[in-house]
């Protein structure tokens, strides 16, 4: 697929492909030619069964990789907090401690990963004179620390929302101490009651059509099973 949509010049910045999964060097490199980014999900991929993405190898070939949840349709929760602790965990299980990505890579792709992929790594993903103060700040008192213990490593293995102790927004403190300070949160939940209510229905049938596709759905993926794929094929699943 990657092949082909780089021959129909598909592929270009600010091209973003979601999860990249099961990708083989060929492909890699044509990611990393082309500018393209690759959004790692980590907790949608070990909800899904989809198996781990390649990411040490994206980063040596200097793919572009960015970090996110998933939609509400793969993923129950949109807890950032949760993608970046397990996107540092997860890649421990392919190759040796020498090539695992880490803390560091982890927080570099849910920051200027994902600033990039927007094409705004002169605005965001970064703490600098001139950038938008997009911030959120924790209180990491709590956490031991020594020197083995960095920063960065209490914020993508320890910190959790609880510990949360303002979001900013375009230089803007619009929660403090757990609660929103510039938002009518009241407001904003009574609009989304009423909302749920208008679509309840929608949803029902959207869900009856859903169960009816089923059937298929397993005849395809059983079909998909019996394909041979690139024997070069980075493996994102432990064999059976």
């Amino acid at each position: 697929m990657i092949e082909y949509l780089d021959r129909i010049g598909f592929m270009k910045p600010k091209t973003q492909f979601i999860h990249g999964v099961w990708l083989n060097p060929r492909e890699i490199e044509i990611l990393a030619r082309t500018g393209v980014t690759i959004q790692h999900n980590p907790s949608s991929n070990l909800k899904l069964g989809s198996g781990i993405a390649p990411v040490r190898a994206l980063l040596d070939a200097g793919v572009n990789v960015s970090m996110g949840t998933d939609g509400c349709g793969s993923i129950d929760g949109t807890d950032m907090q949760n993608v970046l602790y397990t996107g540092a965990l997860l890649q421990k299980l392919r190759g040796d401690h020498t090539t695992w990505v880490g803390a560091t890579e982890a927080f570099h792709a849910a920051t200027m990963g994902g600033a990039i992929a927007l094409g705004r790594e002169k605005d965001l993903g970064a703490v600098a004179p001139g950038r938008i103060a997009d911030l959120t700040g924790y209180r990491l008192d709590s956490i031991p620390f020594t020197p083995l213990n960095n920063a960065v490593n209490q914020l993508v293995y320890s910190a959790c929302r609880n510990e949360v102790d303002f979001v900013m927004v375009d230089g803007d403190v619009i929660e403090q101490g757990g609660r929103l300070t510039r938002i009518d949160e009241a407001a904003i939940i009574a609009e989304i009651h009423e909302a749920h209510a208008r679509i309840e229905p929608m949803l029902s049938a959207s869900e009856a059509d859903v169960e009816e596709m089923i059937g298929p759905y397993e005849r395809i993926y059983r079909r998909c099973q019996c394909m041979d794929i690139a024997p070069d094929t980075f493996p994102a699943r432990f064999p059976e």
